[in-house]
């Protein structure tokens, strides 16, 4: 087996110029398949080892007492017809069209913007998503699983009575009923549809870093990338979720949004070359930048059921009327502030990303009881820090983030956490507020009626992001380094990767016609 290339002159002029000789045989073999191959056979093989198909969808899994109760109540019932689709998981089922739909149409295609890179950032954003789902679903059970065990042991002496502890904290006895229902590091993973939608959330993080490292890394580079994403992804939920119990379960604004604005942009500033943003081909097209405006439809269509997903069903409805509330907000208030900041006239792309910038805002306060009429302006004031940054940061740093999500997720992001700062301390620790429903606060903040804690762990959940982002994201820039860069004639450029169309032309430089997949 042999690698191929083109011959001297004829690469990217399209057709079967740069492909094998008619009629031979042979096989294209470099690093990146070959890592690509091994990558997958180890995640199937885990696959097959660690999980089981659950079969029937989410089902609330009680404590072993409620459960002989409810399964000596079962045995004596009457016969019933069958279950209704409901009672298997069924409802989960919308939202994995509409995350699907945000991710592989709406967000793979935001990133079509650039005139010559459709390809690439069709063709590897869809790769690696589905690298990162697999990756992404393993972590997201097998990390807790380990926490499980340890919550097992250090409960056992409590044990599982009915009601809270008064002798415990409002988050311990919130962790020792997570003891008593959860499955333990012994136990196989049990999948259903509901992890692979809880997987997308990585997904999500990994597309938003992508975004800062568009044209400026190569395939190889971009799967180390995204399994050193996946992974502090994970590990960055769990200290911020599950360990310190900060609320982040509506949107993931602290752990996808903040964590992969703050991944991607600590790994640009490593693996960047020189002034990538000189490149003429770092620009978009007409025809491109409508690909671009689809994708940002599709995302705002499923907006209200990305930020509703992880709420607690009975708050599902309430996070989607607020999401949609801000939208509309922000698409409104995306053409003021675009028109009053650019005398000249707004572009396309600076509309687009203040509407969406609202719906990041939106995310996690959307479950905090706040009234419409204030999610509109918290919609609003996303929207506006989109429209400034774009105006007056991003061209300061268009060599470290090429589509922008400094200002699309990582300042917008900023906002609703400083939103979120607010609610918990003026609602919650000092009730110098009220919220509406507030009984219902103890379903979604673990710390919940302990004074300060909500406001302080909402603090430090942000400070995870930010820091364990950049942190990961730059250590993985240079182990992504050692693997070679893309010569600045062939960033933003399809030829290097892909055979293409007759009518492709690049700019040339030395090294710029040499394929790298």
């Amino acid at each position: 087996l042999k690698s191929w290339e083109g011959e001297e002159g004829e690469e990217g002029s399209g057709g079967r110029k740069g492909g094998p000789p008619e009629g031979a045989m042979a096989l294209r073999i470099n690093v990146f398949i070959i890592v690509l191959t091994i990558t997958q056979i180890l995640i199937i093989v885990a696959y097959s080892q660690l999980t089981f198909n659950d079969g029937y969808g989410e089902q609330q899994k009680l404590d072993e007492a409620r459960q002989k109760l409810k399964d000596k109540e079962d045995a004596l019932r009457e016969p019933t017809p069958a279950p209704l689709e409901s009672e298997y998981g069924q409802p989960d089922l919308p939202f994995m069209f509409d995350m699907n739909m945000y991710t592989y149409l709406g967000m793979c295609l935001t990133m079509t913007y650039l005139r010559k890179y459709a390809y690439t950032s069709l063709g590897m954003s869809f790769l690696m998503g589905c690298l990162a789902q697999e990756w992404c679903c393993l972590l997201l059970q097998w990390i807790p699983l380990g926490y499980c065990s340890f919550l097992k042991s250090n409960f056992a002496e409590v044990g599982c009575p009915y009601g809270s502890n008064p002798d415990l904290t409002q988050f311990e006895n919130f962790q020792r009923a997570r003891a008593c229902t959860c499955d333990s590091l012994e136990d196989k993973i049990a999948l259903n549809i509901a992890d692979f939608i809880q997987g997308q959330f990585g997904v999500v993080a990994v597309l938003v870093s992508y975004g800062a490292l568009l044209g400026k890394v190569n395939p190889l580079q971009m799967l180390i990338i995204v399994i050193c994403n996946v992974a502090a992804y994970c590990g960055n939920k769990f200290l911020s979720v599950d360990y310190r119990g900060g609320v982040d379960n509506t949107g993931s604004l602290y752990t996808t949004h903040i964590f992969g604005a703050a991944f991607g942009l600590g790994c640009s500033v490593v693996v960047s070359g020189k002034r990538p943003s000189e490149n003429p081909d770092n620009a978009a097209r007409y025809q491109s930048n409508n690909y671009a405006i689809l994708g940002s439809l599709f995302m705002f269509v499923c907006y209200p059921s990305f930020n509703s997903y992880w709420a607690p069903a009975s708050l599902r409805v309430y996070v989607a009327t607020n999401t949609f509330a801000a939208l509309m907000c922000g698409g409104m208030f995306a053409f003021i502030w675009s028109n009053l900041i650019y005398p000249e006239g707004p572009s396309v792309m600076h509309l687009q990303d203040g509407v969406l910038a609202a719906g990041v805002a939106a995310s996690t306060p959307a479950c905090m009881f706040i009234p419409p009429i204030f999610m509109m302006l918290v919609g609003a004031g996303g929207t506006l820090i989109s429209a400034l940054s774009f105006r007056y940061l991003q061209p300061r740093i268009d060599d470290q983030d090429t589509q922008g999500i400094t200002s699309l997720h990582l300042l917008p992001g900023l906002w609703g956490a400083l939103v979120m700062e607010a609610v918990t301390i003026l609602g919650i620790d000092t009730e110098t507020v009220t919220l509406n429903n507030r009984e219902m606060l103890g379903e979604i903040m673990p710390h919940f009626g302990e004074q300060w804690s909500s406001a302080a762990t909402q603090a430090l959940i942000l400070a995870f992001a930010l820091f364990v982002g950049a942190i990961a994201g730059a250590l993985t820039g240079l182990l992504a380094n050692l693997t070679g860069k893309v010569a600045l004639a062939g960033s933003y450029s399809d030829h290097v990767f892909w055979i293409v169309p007759d009518d492709f032309t690049h700019i040339g430089e030395e090294g710029a016609d040499i394929k790298v997949m």
